[in-house]
């Protein structure tokens, strides 16, 4: 009698359905990630805890704005 599948897959792949998770991917970089941040006014996804970065307002030119 051969194992159940459940232990099959386990022992075949690491998962007991034999399919590896996936995970969701930023649509900015590419990263799995399981934040994602958005522009409040949108609502548009701009990047995940990879890509983002935190800029002081002083490194800012105000004429841009």
């Amino acid at each position: 009698m051969g194992d159940h599948p459940i232990i099959h897959n386990m022992e075949m792949t690491g998962y007991p359905d034999g399919k590896e998770p996936t995970y969701p991917k930023c649509p900015i970089c590419g990263a799995e990630a399981e934040e994602f941040y958005k522009n409040i006014c949108n609502e548009d996804i701009v990047g995940c805890e990879d890509c983002i970065g935190k800029v002081w307002a002083d490194e800012i030119e105000t004429e841009a704005f």
